[in-house]
């Protein structure tokens, strides 16, 4: 790339401009934060469950990943919420940012009650019937059983959070998620290991303190929408049910769910044909997966600031500031992937240390074998965090204008099409080893990167109607093509 080319993504005006890292930052550190505390919950659940049993850390990861799985519909298409206000305040629109909110909260209140029944039953039936050895799956199913109740926790959460997340008001969402990281953390120590007088009870306890947490931040999140300032924002008096912003979420958030969920569960399926290769190579997809947080934290606070600026700016018809979000986005995430990138090919073992287990004496698994694939796993981690960094940023862009439905089927295409029967094809017919598996992970993630960049630069986002605007005026048309 031509020096001045490079030269032109950092001059001043890039970060200064509307629309800018500077405004971008400002919106994404407290989602960077937000996430950072979410990452520091999982990690310390993982080390402290490691340090318990090293059966009970090869359970942790599939079992997550199933219970992500199965809730990740309700939790996006409610988590749509945020770009719903995020147009309303671009338009200048205060009772729809509170309408939205109310409206999204409902939702996620019914999904609550739907899940409460549903989910433990249902995901206990699907890990016991999985293929992994009874002993894990056991340690699988109690983790699972005892984090059901985050699912109904988080959906209402965040569509309250969404009434802040909408306005830009992200260090207040970071402020309460920060709150739920400290209680978590003592709750994982005293639950998992038996303190206060409590029985130590491991994986179980790792489950039963996120849930915990999680009902602590939804009463925090309920307080603080519940106190705003009612002469700008009547959260108490405008409450009433609106069939026609419930049906604007479900259209365009239903996609987004519907696209999570499908990635996810065919993530959960490989994660699951991974453990029948074995528990070593299970037990190292977990370690390093786990120690891959650290890898992608930044990306999922960068990818809803993306969607919430493009969103706002949309809202303000300032289309070629919100074109310009995801290539802004892409590269200050860079900075933070490629760092540890170089971490991870040159130096994994230090990580390995702190989340490997104590128990390295298993009677079940060879600790050297899942140091090795650990190490394997997290050098292609380098490779397909930059792909995933690319793909989640430009999805984010694109929910932020409401062009959910092609995404949707694109990643349907992707996992189910290529993901899964490749992967069925490596572990049943060829027996690959591990490495080989996650690099056609990678080459999947490629494809879906390619495809979702695609669908961006062909500017059909740019065409969809979220919300209703009032006409534009002949001065923001001016302003528009001065930009």
């Amino acid at each position: 790339m031509p020096k001045h080319i490079f030269a032109k993504y950092f001059d001043r005006r890039e970060f200064t401009n509307p629309g800018g890292y500077r405004e971008i930052w400002k919106i994404a550190w407290p989602l960077v934060v937000l996430n950072a505390s979410n990452t520091i919950m999982m990690i310390t659940n993982r080390v402290f469950i490691a340090q318990s049993s090293s059966e009970e850390i090869a359970a942790a990861m599939p079992a997550a990943q199933m219970f992500f799985t199965l809730m990740a519909f309700f939790l996006i298409t409610t988590g749509f919420t945020a770009t719903i206000v995020a147009q309303y305040h671009g338009s200048k629109d205060n009772v729809g940012c509170v309408r939205a909110a109310w409206n999204g909260f409902y939702f996620g209140s019914a999904v609550a009650a739907l899940l409460a029944f549903v989910l433990p039953a249902g995901g206990y039936w699907i890990i016991m019937h999985n293929g992994h050895q009874q002993s894990i799956a056991i340690y699988e199913a109690d983790y699972f059983v005892a984090m059901a109740p985050c699912a109904g926790f988080t959906c209402m959460e965040t569509a309250l959070l969404s009434f802040f997340t909408g306005r830009g008001k992200t260090a207040l969402v970071a402020g309460v998620k920060i709150i739920g990281c400290i209680v978590c953390v003592p709750l994982n120590y005293i639950l998992i290991f038996g303190k206060c007088g409590l029985p130590a009870l491991g994986i179980l306890g790792a489950g039963l303190a996120n849930s915990l947490a999680n009902l602590c931040t939804l009463l925090i999140a309920m307080g603080l929408f519940l106190s705003v300032r009612q002469s700008e924002y009547p959260t108490r008096s405008n409450k009433k049910f609106d069939w026609k912003l419930v049906s604007k979420l479900l259209h365009f958030g239903m996609p987004a769910g519907f696209q999570t969920f499908l990635r996810n569960a065919a993530f959960a399926v490989v994660i699951m044909m991974i453990g029948i290769l074995g528990n070593e190579e299970l037990a190292a997809t977990s370690i390093a997966l786990s120690i891959n947080m650290l890898g992608n934290m930044p990306m999922i606070g960068l990818m809803d600031a993306s969607s919430v600026i493009t969103g706002q700016y949309i809202g303000r018809r300032k289309l070629r500031i919100a074109e310009s979000i995801a290539g802004r986005s892409w590269r200050m995430l860079m900075c933070w992937t490629l760092a540890m990138g170089v971490f991870y090919v040159f130096a994994p073992e230090f990580l390995i240390k702190i989340f490997g287990s104590r128990d390295s004496t298993s009677a079940t698994m060879n600790m050297s074998e899942v140091i090795d694939y650990t190490v394997t796993v997290l050098r292609y981690a380098a490779l397909f965090n930059i792909l995933d960094a690319t793909r989640f940023i430009t999805m984010g862009c694109l929910r932020g204008a409401g062009d959910t439905t092609v995404p949707l089927y694109i990643g349907m295409g992707t996992s189910w099409l290529i993901q899964i029967p490749g992967t069925v094809i490596l572990v049943y017919y060829f027996h690959a080893t591990i490495g080989t598996v996650w690099a056609f992970i990678s080459f999947y993630i490629a494809v879906d990167a390619a495809l979702m960049v695609w669908r961006r630069k062909s500017g059909a986002w740019k065409h969809i109607k979220l919300i209703d605007l009032p006409p534009v005026s002949s001065q923001e048309e001016y302003e528009e093509n001065l930009i």
